[in-house]
C-alpha cells in the first residue's frame, strides 16, 4: 500500500492531508511533493494532517531537510495525541534553522497559530 496526498488552498495556507501507508523511502517523496506544492502555489501557512498516515517513519524530519525546503512557510503538523513526544526534537531543529513549525493534535488550536480561521 502507497500514500496518498490530498491538498486543499485558502488564502494563503495550503493544506495537505497525507493518508496511507508510508516507509523512510516514502517520506523523502512527501516531503518533496508537499514543498513543491506549497512553492508553487505561494503560501505563507501551510497545514499538514498525518493523522491518517501509517508508518510516519522519517516523514517531519525530512521535511525539514533539502528536499522538504518550505522556507518562508509557517508549518503546523496536526497529528493524533499519542505522537506527541516525538515532535520536540523536530520543533527544536526547525526553530535552530529559523523556521517556524509546531505540532498540534488540536486542528482548531493549529488554525489558530497559522492564523486562520476553520469554515
Amino acid at each position: 500500500m502507497g500514500y496518498r496526498i490530498d491538498y486543499a488552498v485558502r488564502g494563503d495556507m495550503l493544506k495537505a492531508v497525507v493518508s496511507g501507508q508510508s516507509s523512510l523511502e516514502h517520506a523523502g517523496h512527501i516531503a518533496r511533493d508537499i514543498a513543491e506544492q506549497a512553492s508553487r502555489q505561494a503560501v505563507k501557512q501551510l497545514l499538514i494532517d498525518v493523522r491518517s498516515l501509517l508508518g510516519r517513519v522519517g516523514t517531519l524530519n525530512t521535511l525539514l531537510g533539502p528536499q522538504g525546503d518550505i522556507e518562508g512557510c509557517r508549518v503546523a503538523v496536526l497529528d493524533i495525541w499519542d505522537n506527541d513526544p516525538y515532535y520536540v526534537f523536530s520543533e527544536n531543529t526547525a526553530r535552530m534553522q529559523g523556521r517556524e513549525l509546531r505540532y498540534f493534535y488540536d486542528a482548531a488550536a493549529a488554525l489558530r497559530w497559522l492564523g486562520t480561521s476553520a469554515d
